[in-house]
């Protein structure tokens, strides 16, 4: 006689072909999820650079520091568009392997996607009160 764990009835059983369709659900998911995440990013970077365009601000008018910062901020946002953009791009016959490839990409970039704005709009809060 088994042990619980080892008996299951017929109901509980997955063939091939549900565990499958069950990993084709989940990437589909993130695929939208991922281009989800992407345009996003992108409408917040278009924001965040809009604004700056709009307040008349230019290169070489922050203190240097905060300047450097705030450049490193562009380039980290920049990243991030590149890392959603990695994680919705469409490929694989694998499903198991493209899930996950997403799930990590899709980390990556909302981290990124946190630290950008953070040192942008930290590096001009730094120089107003330099």
């Amino acid at each position: 006689m088994g042990t619980e764990s080892e008996m299951t009835s017929d109901s509980e059983m997955t063939t091939g072909y549900e565990a499958a369709e069950g990993a084709s659900w989940k990437r589909a998911r993130l695929e939208l999820q991922a281009s989800l995440a992407l345009l996003t990013g992108a409408l917040i970077m278009a924001i965040t650079i809009g604004s700056i365009i709009v307040s008349k601000w230019f290169a070489g008018v922050l203190y240097d520091p905060a300047e450097r910062v705030f450049w490193a901020g562009a380039l980290v946002g920049g990243l991030m568009i590149t890392v959603l953009a990695a994680a919705a791009f469409p490929g694989g016959d694998d499903d198991l392997r493209v899930i996950r490839r997403i799930r990590l990409l899709l980390r990556i970039g909302l981290v990124l996607f946190l630290l950008s704005p953070a040192l942008c709009i930290g590096s001009l809060v730094a120089d107003f009160y330099r």
